[in-house]
């Protein structure tokens, strides 16, 4: 299930733990481990922008080479069915290119109706899945994207979402990968209140946040204090920058390159540096005016040169 059809605390040692492994695919081959070692911090950048550029097709290939070009040490990948046959690859060739060109996968996006009862067996089915995806990859998060807001009741949808949440990141947990909840507009995960419910309600072992910080800013919420107040919580982030008042349903108007917006990303890397948190941080760009190589080389520029100096 991809991003498209479905739109208080934990130790810190403990995420540290799960956050910080060497990414170990189920060959045991190490994907991208000799440029990890050491680095708190791994930044990646999401398939999505190449993907659903309207311009002209872009192959999978050309938004790998661009990434590696970029200096950056990951991709986010979630694949839809038949997706890498379509660009020439197997996963496992598709692997191979990766430790070729020393990138990693970051972590795979899944959403579903968790609200929904009759849902649990399919979720369960697609959910197992995603974990041997990850596995095959060396990946250890999984990004959880929360049911469209148009279920009626919200806080009873939230309510109703959290036992399969917990079901589902103790079956993470057991292999190893760490399950993050994604605030994001559009969906019941939307407003400050509505992320806070999600936290008190589901436990802390199982289920830590993945913050979109662009989706956060546009749903209302303050980043840097979200941030901040979940701080010991962290799994994974989506780094988007954005600007303006959201007008439901579009974000896309509202979407920058990373510095080009209002997120106060030098704010989230200091406290990310408080709490010596070890993870990824991938670029989100859903949406660019530009082509998906300018957009990346000016969120890469940004994150060497303003935001990498912050944590070292």
């Amino acid at each position: 299930m991809d991003r498209r059809t479905f739109i208080q605390n934990v130790a810190a040692g403990s995420l540290a733990a799960f956050a910080g492994l060497d990414a170990v695919s189920c060959s045991g081959s190490r994907v991208g481990n000799s440029r990890w070692k050491g680095k708190n911090l791994q930044w990646a950048m999401g398939w999505i922008l190449w993907r659903d550029f309207r311009k002209r097709d872009i192959p999978l290939s050309e938004a790998i080479n661009n990434l590696a070009d970029l200096g950056l040490d990951g991709i986010e990948f979630s694949p839809r069915n038949d997706e890498l046959s379509k660009h020439g690859f197997t996963r496992e060739s598709f692997r191979e290119l990766l430790n070729e060109k020393r990138l990693a996968v970051s972590g795979n996006y899944f959403g579903g109706a968790f609200h929904d009862k009759t849902k649990r067996d399919s979720i369960l089915s697609s959910f197992g899945n995603t974990l041997d995806n990850l596995k095959f990859y060396g990946a250890r998060n999984v990004i959880i994207g929360p049911p469209g807001r148009n279920v009626g009741n919200i806080p009873a949808a939230i309510r109703d979402s959290v036992p399969l949440l917990n079901e589902l990141g103790r079956m993470a947990a057991d292999v190893g990968v760490t399950l993050g909840v994604h605030p994001h507009v559009n969906t019941i995960i939307e407003k400050p209140d509505e992320i806070d419910m999600i936290m008190e309600w589901t436990d802390p072992r199982y289920v830590l946040m993945a913050p979109d910080t662009g989706h956060i800013r546009l749903g209302g919420g303050n980043v840097t204090e979200i941030v901040g107040k979940y701080r010991n919580r962290l799994s994974y982030f989506h780094l988007k920058d954005s600007a303006g008042v959201f007008n439901r349903p579009d974000f896309g108007p509202n979407l920058r390159e990373l510095g080009k917006g209002e997120v106060d990303f030098p704010g989230v890397i200091k406290i990310l540096k408080e709490v010596k948190y070890r993870g990824w941080l991938n670029v989100e760009q859903d949406y660019t005016t530009t082509t998906p190589f300018e957009s990346a080389t000016v969120s890469a520029d940004y994150i060497h040169h303003v935001l990498k100096p912050i944590y070292s």
